[in-house]
């Protein structure tokens, strides 16, 4: 190998390395986002009484103060509603929505959330859940 060749060779060589031990980094920013681990109703839920509240459980600390939830009936109009400041059953946590919601008539509901997660992601969702008696 000449020493032209070797100039363009070694360099290729060494990008080629430090391409393939950082190209598994570029996936960390995708799952940097806030995704629900478990939520009380389930998703889909069909429950014989309504629920008080909603618990969704996120993979990182959510801020709170910046989080939007609304409610509606499946093709209603959603309605905004608070997030509990402070639970007596230990569930507000910085992980954790706890939602407590007001009576609900049997029917289909979709809570919708908009979340900001500490890292700065945006995410969105929703919970559909289906009552089929009262509270």
């Amino acid at each position: 190998m000449d020493r032209l060749s070797r100039s363009v060779a070694v360099p290729a060589a060494v990008a080629a390395a430090l391409f393939a031990l950082l190209a598994p980094l570029g996936a960390l920013p995708a799952a940097a986002h806030a995704i629900v681990l478990e939520s009380v109703p389930a998703r889909d839920a069909v429950l014989e009484r309504a629920p008080e509240r909603v618990i969704l459980r996120f993979n990182s600390k959510i801020e709170k103060r910046l989080t939007r939830v609304t409610i509606s009936a499946r093709h209603g109009t959603p309605s905004p509603v608070s997030i509990a400041s402070d639970d007596p059953g230990g569930d507000q946590q910085p992980d954790r929505l706890v939602v407590p919601l007001r009576p609900l008539p049997p029917g289909g509901y979709v809570l919708r959330y908009k979340v900001l997660s500490a890292d700065g992601h945006i995410t969105e969702g929703a919970l559909r859940f289906t009552v089929t008696g009262s509270r």
